[in-house]
């Protein structure tokens, strides 16, 4: 929890809190933000982001949620709002849902 250090003139984290959120950062550069195998990545990022924003400017294709967005803003900001929200995870997924072709197999009949 957030406690009022009214000495300082500060609102601070109560030091368990404090403490939990610093091994909680550790871990993630860790782990994640500085991880070899996303780094590796990391330079797919841009390109990935650019051609989903080019086809999420598409009337048809921004999801309708975000159409009230785009009616009021301009669908640019609509698409930038909407990838804003994806994690990395979703954003890749929608990627590849939308751009990459899926195998299929055909059973013949003789």
């Amino acid at each position: 929890s957030a406690v009022n250090h009214s000495t300082q003139q500060e609102i601070l984290l109560d030091p368990q809190v404090q403490q939990a959120f610093d091994c909680l950062n550790e871990f993630m550069y860790e782990s994640v933000y500085l991880n070899p195998r996303a780094k590796k990545e990391e330079k797919k990022v841009p390109g990935l982001i650019e051609i989903l924003y080019r086809y999420l400017c598409q009337p048809d294709h921004l999801p309708e949620d975000m159409r009230l967005i785009a009616a009021e803003e301009g669908y640019e900001r609509a698409a930038c709002d909407y990838i804003a929200g994806m994690t990395d995870h979703f954003a890749v997924q929608l990627f590849s849902t939308i751009f990459i072709p899926r195998s299929w197999n055909m059973n013949y009949m003789v």
